[in-house]
């Protein structure tokens, strides 16, 4: 069996792609996981016996540490195993330099374009250039297309492969009758502060709706809520494994992506999530929302809380269009089935293998 080889600076490594790849791809290579130092904040991650995860340090060690010096060391200790390729996901540790001698995938999940300084566009620059770096893995045509213009990277050297969803786990169900209306995921900034108004100008046109947000809530976000009377309408779980969503998004007759500014065309897998559950969705017109666009499986609003409210209402009252909507969302993502994609990983890994 083929030896595939990847490092991380910490583990569990947060990132629900970088997660289900790895089970993925432990049925098809010998696998090997190295860490620079474990992680205890999320143990639920660290159940998976499909493969193991060989930590440098097996206690937290300062981030500085684990992200620089222990990025360095895991090169290292690659090379010996002697892999017939290394994948390496989102430089999640700064390889830098780069002394694996190995042929390299970088998977690009999250790209940076916008530089704080030239020192992080060199190493950049230093890493997506490199020989050893045959291939670069992105979600999108779109970060395709920037990494050309933006880095001057060859075309050929960059291979698209979409985020996918697991037709398994997430499948069509009736649309309930209760209004109730669902975003789960990160809520950072960019998709919080806009959330929290649309809430707000929903529950002004229909009381009687309730939110489910499911993720890590931020503090301000829970006090707001309570400062604003909304509190008894928003239902707030918390984090939740990725196998347990497709018994809350049963509970959801319209889902929601609720982003306020546009990050250079990212796929945002909770899309493709609600499609393959039979869900309407409304999402901002940002450039993450393309995947409801191209499958019109849902309503794109302007950046404005007041008229995302409103569609909202609009399709929890209008059960034709919304059934209308979650049908064309399940073909679509029926084109998107992890098992897909996985082959097409398995493709470029066998390609640069030779």
């Amino acid at each position: 069996m083929l030896r595939l080889a990847t490092a991380v600076s910490s583990y569990p490594f947060y990132n629900f792609r970088y997660l289900k790849l790895l089970s993925e791809f432990s049925n098809y290579f010998s696998l090997y996981v190295f860490a620079g130092s474990k992680l205890y904040d999320r143990k639920v991650f660290d159940k998976n016996e499909s493969y193991r995860v060989y930590y440098l340090f097996p206690f937290l060690i300062p981030r500085r540490v684990r992200y620089y010096i222990g990025g360095m060391i895991l090169q290292t200790v690659i090379n010996l195993v002697k892999p017939d390729i290394v994948w390496l996901f989102d430089v999640a540790g700064p390889l830098i330099p780069l002394t694996i001698n190995r042929p390299v995938v970088l998977d690009i999940d999250d790209p940076v374009f916008d530089h704080k300084d030239r020192l992080s566009l060199l190493k950049d620059l230093y890493l997506l250039r490199n020989k050893r770096v045959r291939k670069i893995v992105v979600t999108t045509d779109m970060i395709k297309d920037r990494f050309i213009r933006f880095y001057g990277i060859q075309e050929n050297k960059i291979e698209v492969i979409p985020n996918g969803v697991d037709l398994r786990l997430f499948k069509p169900t009736e649309i309930p009758d209760d209004d109730v209306v669902l975003y789960y995921g990160t809520l950072a900034p960019h998709r919080s502060r806009f959330l929290v108004e649309v809430i707000e100008n929903t529950l002004m046109l229909k009381r009687d709706v309730r939110f489910m947000i499911i993720g890590d809530v931020p503090l301000w976000f829970k006090k707001y809520l309570l400062e604003k009377n909304l509190a008894y309408n928003v239902i707030t779980p918390g984090f939740m494994e990725h196998d347990k969503l497709p018994e809350w998004i049963r509970k959801a007759k319209v889902c929601i992506f609720t982003q306020d500014i546009s990050l250079g065309g990212r796929f945002s897998s909770k899309l493709l999530d609600y499609m393959a559950s039979g869900r309407p969705i409304v999402a901002t017109d940002v450039d993450e929302s393309w995947p409801v666009r191209e499958s019109s499986a849902g309503i794109i609003t302007p950046i404005d809380p007041k008229i995302f409210a409103e569609n909202i209402i609009t399709l929890l009252e209008d059960k034709k269009l919304a059934k209308e909507l979650a049908e064309k969302g399940i073909e679509y993502a029926r084109r998107f089935s992890w098992d897909e994609m996985v082959k097409k990983y398995i493709e470029c890994f066998m390609e640069i293998i030779g």
